[in-house]
C-alpha cells in the first residue's frame, strides 16, 4: 500500500470515529474510484455509510468488498450491519454467522452476530452466546460488555446484564450507554416480586401417600406386636416409625399452601394428628406405660387419611 493511501485510509477511520462519517466519505469516494479492487477502502466507505444511516450504500460498498482479496471477515460484519438496519434481519444472521465462519477468533464477529440476531424472535439464546463469548475473547473490551449487558437485559437475566454492564464501565468510563442500561437493570432487579412458593401437588399426593403406607401399616405391625400388653421394646420400633413419617413428611414442603385447598387440609391434618399421637404414645411407652387406646386412635387416623388420599387423587400421576 502506498503512503498516500495509508494515510487516507487511517484519516478516514478518524474521522468515522470521531462522528464526522460524511467527510470520510468525501475523502474515501476519489480513493476507490481510483482502486476498485482496494478491500479495505471500500470496508471503510461502508463503516462510514454506516455511522451516516445510510444502510443501502453501505451494503453496496460492503459487497463490493466481498468479492476482493483482503481481511476475510469484515465485509461480512458490514453487510450483516447493512442488512440488519435495512429490516432484512434473517439475512443479515446469515451473513453474521458467515463472518464467525471465516474468522472464529475475532470477537467482533461474536458482537455483530449477537447484535442482529437480537432482532430476530427466536434469537435471544444464540444473542446471548455470541455476545458471551465475543467477551471471553476480547476481556478488555468495553463493547463485547456492553453488547452481552443488551442481551442479558431482553433475555432478564439481571445478575448478568449488571455485571457486563459494570465491566463495560470500568473498561471505559464514559459508556453512557451502559450507564443507562445500569441504572434500568437495578431499577427492574429492585422492583422484582418475589417469586411466589408453588406446590408440586404431584409430589405432595405421593408424599401423602407414602406416609398413610408407612402409618397404616405400621400402625398395624404395632398393635398386633403389642398384643395383648405393650412392652417398652416396642417403643423402639414405633420410634422408627416416626422418624420416617418425618423424613417423609419434609417432602410436603411448602407447609403453609398445604392448608391452601380443603381436601389437603384434611387429609394433612388427619395424617399429623396421626403421627403427633403415635410420637406421644411411643414416649409414654419407653416411660413404662401400657395402654393401647392411643395406638389404636393414632391407626385410626392414619386409616381415614389414607382413604381421603386415594379418594382424593393419590394414585395421579
Amino acid at each position: 500500500m502506498s503512503e498516500p493511501m495509508n494515510a487516507v485510509l487511517l484519516r478516514a477511520a478518524e474521522l468515522t470515529a470521531s462522528g464526522k462519517p460524511r467527510q470520510a466519505i468525501d475523502l474515501l469516494r476519489p480513493l476507490v474510484a481510483a482502486n476498485p479492487r482496494h478491500s479495505e477502502a471500500w470496508c471503510r466507505l461502508a463503516a462510514a455509510h454506516l455511522d451516516l444511516g445510510e444502510a443501502d450504500q453501505a451494503l453496496d460498498s460492503a459487497k463490493r468488498a466481498m468479492i476482493l482479496d483482503g481481511e476475510p471477515a469484515w465485509p461480512q460484519r458490514l453487510a450483516a450491519l447493512a442488512l440488519s438496519d435495512l429490516g432484512r434481519h434473517q439475512e443479515a444472521a446469515v451473513a453474521a454467522r458467515e463472518s464467525v465462519r471465516r474468522k472464529p477468533g475475532d470477537w467482533r464477529c461474536y458482537v455483530v452476530l449477537a447484535e442482529v440476531l437480537a432482532d430476530l424472535p427466536d434469537g435471544g439464546v444464540e444473542a446471548f452466546d455470541s455476545a458471551l463469548h465475543a467477551s471471553q475473547l476480547a476481556p478488555t473490551e468495553a463493547r463485547a460488555f456492553q453488547v452481552l449487558g443488551d442481551a442479558a437485559l431482553r433475555m432478564r437475566d439481571w445478575g448478568t446484564a449488571e455485571h457486563a454492564y459494570r465491566t463495560a464501565i470500568k473498561l471505559d468510563p464514559s459508556d453512557a450507554d451502559s450507564k443507562a442500561n445500569l441504572a434500568t437493570v437495578q431499577r427492574r432487579r429492585a422492583a422484582k416480586p418475589p417469586a411466589p412458593m408453588q406446590l408440586n401437588k404431584v409430589q405432595v399426593w405421593r408424599a401423602l401417600r407414602m406416609l398413610a403406607m408407612l402409618l397404616v401399616g405400621g400402625g398395624l405391625l404395632a398393635l398386633v406386636a403389642g398384643m395383648p400388653r405393650p412392652t417398652p421394646y416396642l417403643g423402639f420400633f414405633t420410634g422408627a416409625l416416626v422418624l420416617c413419617c418425618v423424613v417423609v413428611a419434609l417432602r410436603l414442603r411448602p407447609f403453609k399452601l398445604l392448608f391452601g385447598l380443603r381436601k389437603l387440609a384434611v387429609t394433612v391434618s388427619l395424617l399429623a394428628a396421626s403421627v403427633v399421637i403415635l410420637t406421644a404414645w411411643t414416649v409414654a411407652l419407653l416411660f413404662g406405660a401400657t395402654t393401647m387406646q392411643p395406638l389404636v386412635l393414632s391407626w385410626l387416623c392414619a386409616v381415614v387419611g389414607g382413604a381421603l388420599v386415594y379418594v382424593g387423587g393419590g394414585r395421579k400421576r
